[in-house]
């Protein structure tokens, strides 16, 4: 029926756009390849979306579709309405592509660096889209178009904006069964969807099958989409780590968009525009995409027989903050060089054989073991400096606290989600020690589950001092990753505490949270730190 209508929209003025061929049905919606009308001249071609119905809701949906920009989304450029039949419509005109994923796909014989590239390209428009904190929905590869030497996601019939209170809300089970992850049919949306079908499209690109046998029978298909009976055929080395991770039945141990670009390329990299052919006698192989390993750890070793664990992480850029809470606004991209972090938080085992003391709160009570595999506590900022400054005397390296952003950029380890492993705060029970499970004390590092980074006890056990100056906001806060002090070395002004302690519920326990309190003076048993290590640079 939908089609029937749209085929006679062929040939109809709408506003300045004379609608030429219909395209295809999708997204609730029919695409028309249209032309720009100036007194009978086309001075443009573009793709047209026509929406059989004029309600409020479906005009806020195409208002917000045009506002989101990126060179690996399509653009949308206007939205209309008009009258056919005497039945209101809306539309949303865009950019025309001229192919689909789908015919490449169809097509065969893509090779690794196509996959790759295309793959890149795919993440980086997720990323940004779960950056607005929206998710797709829909990805397939019919709605991954070419345009140019670019690919971009397209059709966002389905597109939800996640609320901040929770990532799950109760849906009609829209979408591409194929491509649907087990949740989508519980009702549950998250930006994890989007990983399973970019997990099952990688599939098909590097395979040419799908991972479901049904024999055309939808029933049977949805039983094995629901129960995650995937049947997925031998994969090629350099994305099976991705694939695998981008279809882990658990949504909140599934990559991100962000996982899938730092194992594809250097973070922040965007397809280069293609240069014009070269003479046949001179062209040249196309190099790979490069591709970065993991995190690297590294041992420092300490007096005592004592070592420190330290993870290399890559330079990279992620939003920064959160709407949750005054004090995490406005959102915003940051920069991050590349820097080596602690594994865990500094411990007291660690600080003694650096310092030779043990401030710490926690230990020889007559109600607590002591165990220096505790986080050290009771250190003011002022001592968490000097203890940097020790220990880069001993290992010959410049050793420093975080600043904010390479605190919150290492504990989301490449996640959007309120946590790093997910927004529901009632879970937090398997990644951290906070007010509902400490018995009111820390614990020893490392016995919680790690970020996707290998990092320990980036949330809870205790909070964790930074290089920054407190600040109300994030108004005028730097993008280059670097700490955000006061200019005039204001040496009373407090400092920022990151990461939640044994004593926080779970709100404060977000990898957004921040606090403030006194450089100097205060020792206070929730508060310890981890350190960074500046890659380049010794004494």
């Amino acid at each position: 029926m939908l089609d029937q209508m749209m085929r006679m929209l062929e040939g109809q003025q709408i506003g300045p756009y004379r609608l030429n061929n219909f395209l295809g049905a999708g997204g609730f919606g029919g695409v028309f390849h249209a032309s720009e009308m100036v007194r009978n001249t086309s001075v443009q071609e573009v793709a047209i979306k026509v929406i059989p119905e004029s309600s409020d809701d479906k005009l806020i949906e195409l208002t917000n579709a045009r506002k989101l920009e990126h060179s690996n989304l399509i653009k949308a450029y206007s939205v209309g309405e008009f009258t056919f039949l005497n039945t209101e419509m809306l539309y949303l005109v865009m950019e025309l592509a001229q192919g689909s994923l789908e015919n490449h796909i169809t097509k065969g014989g893509l090779s690794s660096s196509e996959i790759k590239n295309i793959t890149a390209q795919v993440a980086q428009g997720l990323n940004y889209l779960h950056g607005q904190n929206k998710v797709h929905r829909d990805l397939k590869p019919g709605n991954i178009l070419k345009v140019n030497q670019q690919y971009k996601l397209a059709d966002f019939g389905l597109i939800r904006t996640l609320n901040n209170k929770s990532h799950t809300q109760t849906v009609h089970n829209s979408g591409t069964i194929i491509y649907m992850p087990p949740e989508a049919f519980r009702g549950d949306i998250s930006s994890a969807w989007d990983l399973w079908s970019l997990g099952i499209m990688l599939i098909e690109m590097t395979t040419n099958q799908l991972p479901y046998k049904f024999n055309n029978d939808i029933h049977q298909l949805m039983a094995k989409v629901m129960n995650c009976e995937l049947q997925i055929p031998s994969l090629p080395k350099e994305f099976k780590p991705i694939i695998e991770g981008c279809l882990q039945k658990d949504r909140k141990q599934r990559w991100t968009a962000q996982q899938v670009l730092n194992a594809l390329q250097p973070v922040g990299w965007t397809s280069p525009p293609s240069p014009p052919p070269a003479p046949a006698a001179v062209k040249k192989p196309v190099s790979p995409i490069p591709l970065i390993a993991s995190p690297t750890p590294f041992t420092e070793k300490l007096p005592n027989r004592v070592t420190l664990e330290m993870v290399s992480l890559p330079a990279g850029q992620f939003l920064m903050g959160s709407p949750d809470s005054d004090y995490e606004k406005p959102p915003h991209q940051v920069k991050v060089n590349s820097f080596a972090i602690g594994k865990y938080p500094i411990t007291q085992a660690q600080y003694e054989a650096v310092m030779g003391i043990n401030p710490s709160h926690f230990k020889n009570n007559s109600w607590l073991k002591n165990n220096p595999q505790n986080p050290v506590e009771k250190v003011s900022w002022n001592d968490a400096q000097a203890f940097c400054q020790k220990l880069s005397q001993i290992t010959g390296k410049t050793y420093r606290l975080p600043t904010e952003a390479e605190w919150e950029y290492a504990c989301r380890a490449g996640t959007t989600t309120r946590y790093y492993f997910g927004d529901d705060g009632s879970q937090l029970g398997d990644d951290a020690w906070y007010s509902a499970n400490s018995q009111s004390k820390t614990h020893p590092v490392g016995q919680k589950k790690p970020n996707a980074w290998g990092l320990y006890d980036m949330i809870g056990n205790v909070s964790e001092w930074c290089e920054d100056d407190w600040h109300d906001n994030y108004i005028g806060a730097p993008k280059d990753g670097s700490a955000w002090t006061i200019n005039n070395d204001n040496r009373s002004h407090p400092k920022c505490l990151r990461g939640g302690s044994w004593c926080n519920d779970p709100y404060g326990c977000r990898s957004a949270v921040r606090y403030d309190n006194s450089r100097r003076v205060n020792r206070d048993f929730r508060n310890g730190f981890r350190v960074v290590c500046v890659f380049g640079r010794t004494l």
